[in-house]
């Protein structure tokens, strides 16, 4: 650790997220909180009567991964970046064949109110840890109501139509994830409607598998 580094963290000490005690700049949350962190067994949701998604999530949506999830709402890029670190610690994607990362997108209005789209910089962020390429794929058809305030029947119609393939894509290179294993990578999974209309758009291309990541799985 050069001087200027131990300056500033002399300074502007790193705290854990969740109770704000010192913590070594590298970790996210303190020893204890992590300890606090319970992993969920993935999930297996259904595109097809033959395929399903398999979600990977680092924890239930509590505390204290709840609290960089919902850290968008303030601005807060540097959770989003901190939810990567967490997921690459946690999950073992490297064992696990990954060719490219897809970011599930924000409506432009939403992007434009909220300044970033959380997924796109977790992408880029776990792109890095696993040097593997992050594509925008996927573009917003058009905008939905917000998921967490819909019941599940209304959330799988709310985003039925919601995706589409980002447009350049779409006219000059749709095979661009062809034989690709795909994994798609978002903050939250409630019901899944999300992650598997997602999904389906990305089966247009063809590719060799899709899976998904999530910081947080509602179980």
């Amino acid at each position: 650790m050069n001087l200027r580094r131990v300056l500033l963290q002399t300074v502007y000490p790193s705290l854990c997220r969740q109770c704000s005690v010192v913590i070594v700049p590298e970790d996210v949350f303190c020893d204890v909180c992590t300890a606090t962190i319970k992993p969920v067994v993935t999930a297996f949701l259904p595109l097809t009567k033959k395929t399903t998604l398999k979600v990977f999530a680092v924890s239930n949506y509590i505390a204290p991964m709840r609290f960089l999830v919902t850290r968008k709402f303030a601005g807060d890029v540097l959770a989003a970046r901190q939810i990567a670190d967490m997921i690459n610690t946690f999950i073992p994607l490297k064992n696990h064949s990954v060719d490219v990362l897809v970011p599930v997108p924000l409506h432009w209005t939403r992007y434009a109110a909220r300044g970033y789209n959380q997924a796109h910089v977790i992408a880029h962020r776990l792109g890095k840890h696993l040097n593997v390429p992050v594509i925008r794929a996927v573009r917003r058809a058009h905008k939905t109501a917000f998921q967490w305030q819909q019941t599940a029947d209304v959330r799988r119609q709310n985003v039925k139509e919601a995706f589409d393939i980002a447009w350049w894509y779409k006219r000059n290179r749709l095979d661009f994830l062809t034989g690709k294993h795909v994994v798609i990578v978002d903050d939250l999974c409630t019901t899944g409607a999300t992650l598997m209309a997602v999904a389906k758009v990305l089966a247009q291309a063809k590719p060799a598998s899709i899976t998904a990541v999530v910081a947080c799985r509602a179980v």
